[in-house]
């Protein structure tokens, strides 16, 4: 069907009848400037005009008609004049705005026709003739809520309607209304979805763009952009945001998917370690019950060795006894021999006068022995008065006169041990006071150093016992001395200041929200140290007046940034407002004072002085922010302390070392006292008697020449016995030493017999060939012997402990590794260890859990994560891709039926205007479509690995992701989904102007920038005439026995050429459009021509009100003229 010859026959078309539903009439009451009563404009479906000077109330009619076909939210007024939103509105016009009016405030506010007790209705009828059918638009506006916009309600009918009969009468009861409507066969609607929905099917405009092309259409009067025109008012919005929704419902259960396989994976790289060094702790947990177990064996192993080696021993020693016992036979069979002879020998000098000299020998032997006892009495005694310092006696008074002096020595030695003994208990005594305080200064230096604050370390340890039950920083609960200081320029007061604020400054405080839980931990645990606390308001007031300038609260500094600042000010104020008094006399006047020295002075006429410490001794100090004077203090104290300890120490040693030669001197006087005569001492008178006995026995013997040969004889035997008692003691020696040697080593034996005998026979099995494997490294390849057996078994022994020492501390350090390793697990997946405590005994429960995760819960959730990656989501971007395919498609042939329009239109005489379209070069769009297409690649065939799942996967998530909005993004996201699956955006749109005899292009538009003004607006008609064709279903298969003719054009031809007037006009009317032209009056001329019926509005500039009149164009023609003519006899007159 061509797009100029449009009247096609339709069943019950009516002959001659125009086709289309046309604007018959419109009625508005209470709109705008629009007051008081029905104002009607009835153009009777022709083209019309509505005319009027500018500011007269046109538009405020166009907006009406606007309102009516046009959704709310897109609803642009006064469009065509380029007025802003917020100049008119539905409450603008429902009012009746004119103007402004000062507020009593002095601001201005709208000034209107109306109150809200008014309402308001818009109708519009539209008749198709040749149809024989009418249908009524009408919304209906009233306030409900003074504070809100208007309410309306929407209606459709199939009929004619009129504002006066069916809008009136109904006592401002709207439910009444709506009744009354729904009864008369009108349908009503509470939203203009459904509205719109019904009169569009009545009108035959299948697409919701229609509504908005015929908005702009209003106002248009070139083609600014042509690809945003054509994209905005000549395609349909592609319906593509449901198949994002599928996409992204889709991609949130294949990215559970993907966490749940990403979750088993970090799951098993987590478990993993804590199996493996499970395992390996068990093999040293198992090593090292090995080494207990031959800690066990080895005695009996040590036995087994030692039994072999003991029977090779015992064999070798049974045949050594019986050579020993043969030796010792032959010797006692040789001593028996010489015996005899000494035997007859004596007898023979016996009886050779023998008797009277061996009596002689006898005595002399005897006085030779009582002489060795005097000789050691002697050098007793001469030691013991050494060391008494006295004399050795060389007469019997002598001896007396020293004898006589012990008792006296005793009595002061023992007096010297007594006060030696009172000296070590006091000497020891200070040692221990030095070292206690010496360990009592180190522990407070040590918690000094680990800190800045110079609180006393037990006060420091309560706290932090208290904070760690509590759970709470050790910061939220300080001490008032922590957060005081006294001033630099203040120092000669500090020790004054540090004694009258000591008990205050140990005071901890409690903020209101921690005191409950402080109370009760307090109240319920054993403190052992005087603890004073406060609970501080957090709301704490600070105390009013000035105190006084010398004042001890003047002399602090409180530490910045505290919480605590206004309570300890006020509590500084209140409590130690004591003035510091230079002299006496100040002192004596102040009710509150102290002094440097210490005094204080407090009300009710109590003085106190505490000089139980130095006023100076830093050591009591516990103010400040910095306690490093404190630990300079202290350091030095340690030194003194340790000096101090040493002096005593060595005290201690000198009086030992007195003791020790008193207790000696003691002891010689006692053993002088045991020697009770001189002769027990004397060894001159006994060496005396002796030699006058030898010198005798030598007369007697050298008497008798055989008596001497026999005595020569003797003395030869006897050596000869002493030489065989030596053979015969050494062979019975050996012999018994043999013997016990035998016996010992037979005892050893059983013994090793025995021990080896108790061994299981399983520790055969696995200790003794650890033993035997282990023996070179431990025993450093020495060899096991009877003598070194005990060294070596002790050697093995202790290797077996450092060993089990060095594996207990590499197991600790393992099982710690472990329980950590599980913790971390533990916090990362609460919900499923919820049950499991991270211990070594719970390592079956971690080993249960990976080989589940290894052997079902991986697999299982891969399984999946595949299965929704490749039957779900890939073949849904598939069906995306086809989708936004087959929009391209729509595009392209909906271009081709425009076309088809488009040729049919001379543009220029034998020129027509083409529509053509190219790929944008937008890059979010291109780079958006080389995504899409990448994440279908290979979907067919692609590989079943893990892999390509996940590089599929991360493909398909950048696309979602921005779907459905990046954190930080979302905004632009948006923004870019919006743009990217709108399909229109996929192409740029130009205007080719062609020949029609060659299809030769004379010219190519993208826009109508560098046209005439009248080349823009030629263009425009072309491009809108087109596009109302298309949407308004005109022509070509998209025809209807429905369609809607009305196009309104509102001061389009205000700076048009004549000759594009004419043309769009001709063209409109070759479409069988009817045209409302809403233009102010210096255009009619141009246009009268087309013009069937005139609306004439005029504004009452006293009254604010605007009025309407309809004539044909006949009538208006000839009041022109007559105004005219009268305008000219006045000029002349």
């Amino acid at each position: 069907m061509s797009l100029l010859n449009l009247k096609q026959e339709y069943p019950g078309l009516l002959f001659g009848a125009t086709p289309g539903f046309r604007l018959a009439k419109l009625e508005v009451l209470n709109w705008g400037t629009f007051d008081g009563q029905v104002w009607t404009f009835s153009p009777g479906g022709e083209t019309s005009l509505l005319t009027g000077d500018v500011g007269s109330g046109k538009s405020t009619l166009v907006d009406a008609l606007t309102t009516l076909l046009v959704a709310p939210r897109k609803v642009a007024y006064n469009k065509a004049a380029d007025s802003s939103a917020k100049e008119r509105s539905i409450t603008s016009y429902v009012r009746g705005y004119f103007g402004q009016k000062k507020s009593a405030e002095g601001t201005g506010q709208p000034d209107s026709l109306r109150d809200m007790q008014h309402y308001s209705v818009l109708l519009a009828t539209f008749q198709d003739s040749g149809l024989s059918q009418s249908v009524t638009l009408a919304q209906f506006f009233w306030y409900q809520d003074a504070q809100k916009p208007p309410a309306r309600f929407y209606v459709v009918a199939d009929k004619e309607m009129w504002i006066t009969q069916d809008f009136s009468k109904f006592d401002k009861d709207v439910r009444e209304l709506k009744k009354r409507l729904k009864n008369s066969g009108v349908r009503v609607f509470e939203d203009y979805t459904r509205y719109a929905e019904v009169f569009r099917r009545k009108f035959g405009i299948e697409q919701e763009q229609a509504l908005d092309l015929f908005q702009q259409t209003i106002s248009m009067k070139k083609v600014e952009a042509l690809t945003e025109f054509v994209r905005a008012n000549m395609l349909q919005v592609p319906n593509t945001e449901e198949e994002v929704e599928k996409l992204k419902n889709h991609f949130q259960d294949l990215n559970s998917a993907h966490e749940a396989v990403l979750k088993a994976k970090r799951q098993i790289e987590l478990l993993h370690p804590i199996a493996d060094q499970g395992k390996r702790c068990e093999q040293m947990d198992n090593r090292q019950n090995l080494m207990e177990k031959s800690l066990r064996a080895l005695s009996p192993w040590f036995a087994e060795q030692t039994a072999a080696l003991l029977t090779d021993e015992i064999a070798r020693i049974e045949q050594d006894l019986i050579l020993a016992a043969g030796a010792r036979e032959q010797a006692e069979i040789k001593q028996r021999e010489i015996e005899e002879s000494i035997k007859k020998t004596e007898r023979d000098i016996y009886a050779n006068g023998g008797g009277a000299l061996e009596a002689l020998k006898a005595e002399i032997e005897n006085l030779r022995q009582i002489l060795d006892h005097i000789r050691k009495n002697w050098a007793n005694y001469a030691n013991c008065a050494g060391k008494l310092k006295l004399s050795m006696p060389k007469t019997v008074d002598d001896f007396i006169s020293n004898r006589s002096k012990l008792p006296e020595i005793k009595s002061n030695e023992e007096t010297l041990q007594g006060r030696l003994n009172a000296d070590l208990q006091a000497a020891a005594g200070e040692t221990a006071r030095a070292e206690k305080e010496t360990q009592t200064v180190a522990e407070e230096l040590e918690s000094l150093r680990s800190r800045r604050t110079s609180i006393p370390r037990e006060y420091i340890e309560k706290r932090k016992q208290l904070c760690r039950d509590l759970k709470l920083e050790e910061t939220e609960l300080p001490f008032a001395g922590e957060l005081l200081e006294v001033r630099e320029e203040e120092a000669g007061w500090e020790g004054a200041i540090e004694r009258l604020l000591h008990n205050f400054g140990l005071s901890m405080l409690v903020p209101e929200k921690h005191y409950p839980a402080v109370m009760r931990w307090v109240d319920q645990t054993m403190l052992g140290i005087r603890l004073v606390y406060y609970r501080v308001s957090e709301t704490s007031q600070p105390v009013s007046g000035q105190p006084h300038p010398a004042a001890v609260s003047e002399k602090l500094n409180i530490k910045p940034n505290t919480s605590f600042g206004i309570w300890l000010t006020r509590e500084l104020r209140q409590r130690f407002s004591h003035v510091c008094c230079e002299g006496r006399e100040q002192f004596s006047r102040e009710s509150l004072a102290i002094t440097q020295a210490g005094q204080i002075k407090s009300k009710g006429n109590r003085h106190e002085k505490d000089d139980r410490y130095a006023i100076d001794d830093r050591r009591r100090y516990i103010l400040g922010f910095s306690n490093q004077k404190k630990i300079e203090v202290l350091e030095a104290n340690e030194q003194e302390l340790k000096a101090e300890i040493r002096f005593y120490r060595d005290e201690i040693d000198n009086i030992r070392k007195q003791q020790k030669e008193s207790q000696e001197r003691l002891n010689a006087a006692v053993t002088m006292e045991g020697i009770t005569g001189f002769a027990d001492i004397d060894t001159r008178s006994k060496e005396k008697e002796i030699d006058e006995k030898e010198e005798r026995r030598k007369r007697i013997e050298q008497g008798s020449d055989v008596l001497q040969e026999l005595q020569h004889r003797l003395t030869e035997l006897e050596e000869m016995k002493k030489t065989q008692e030596d053979v015969l003691k050494k062979a019975g020696k050996k012999e018994t030493t043999l013997e016990n040697r035998l016996g010992s080593l037979t005892q050893d034996k059983e013994r090793a017999d025995a021990t080896a005998a108790e061994t299981a026979p399983a520790m055969k099995e696995e200790e003794y060939p650890f033993l035997e494997k282990n023996k070179g490294t431990a025993l450093q390849n020495k060899k096991v012997t009877l003598e070194s057996r005990i060294a070596l078994e002790r050697d093995y022994r202790d290797w077996l402990e450092k060993e089990r020492g060095i594996l207990a501390r590499e197991i600790s350090q393992l099982r710690g590794k472990i329980i950590k390793a599980m913790s971390e697990y533990n916090n990362q997946y609460a919900e499923e260890t919820r049950e499991v405590d991270p211990s070594m005994e719970s390592l079956p429960e971690y080993n249960r859990m990976l080989a589940q995760l290894e052997s079902d819960g991986l697999p299982r959730f891969e399984k999946r994560f595949k299965q929704l990656l490749h039957e779900n989501t890939i073949n849904q971007i598939a069906l995306f891709q086809a989708k936004l395919k087959q929009e391209q498609d729509t595009i392209k042939s909906r271009i081709e039926q425009i076309n088809g329009s488009l040729s049919a239109i001379d543009y220029d005489e034998g020129r027509y205007i083409r529509l053509e379209h190219d790929e944008t070069y937008d890059s979010d769009i291109k780079a958006f479509r080389v995504q899409l297409k990448a994440c279908t690649e290979g979907a067919l065939t692609g590989s079943s690995d893990d892999q390509y799942a996940e590089t599929k996967f991360l493909q398909v998530k950048a696309i979602i992701e921005r779907f459905r909005g990046r954190p930080g993004e979302t905004e632009s996201d948006a923004r870019w989904t919006k743009k990217v699956i709108d399909v229109r955006n996929w192409f740029l749109f130009a205007a080719s102007e062609r020949w029609r005899e060659t299809d030769e292009e004379y010219e190519h538009y993208t826009d109508s920038g560098g046209k005439s003004g009248g080349q823009k607006e030629k263009l425009a008609y072309t491009i809108l005439a087109a596009s109302l064709v298309y949407h308004f279903g005109l022509e070509g298969q998209d025809s209807r026995p429905q369609s809607f003719r009305f196009v309104v054009i509102d001061e389009a031809f205000l700076k048009s050429s004549d000759e594009s007037a004419r043309f769009g006009l001709e063209l409109f009317k070759k479409l069988d459009l009817q045209l409302l032209i809403v233009t102010p009056l210096l255009k009619i001329p141009t246009i009268a021509h087309f013009i069937a019926h005139v609306g004439f509005v005029h504004h009452d500039d006293i009254r604010h009100r605007s009025m309407l009149r309809n004539i044909s164009i006949e009538e208006y023609e000839q009041e022109r003229k007559a105004r005219e003519v009268a305008r000219y006899v006045h000029r002349v007159v």
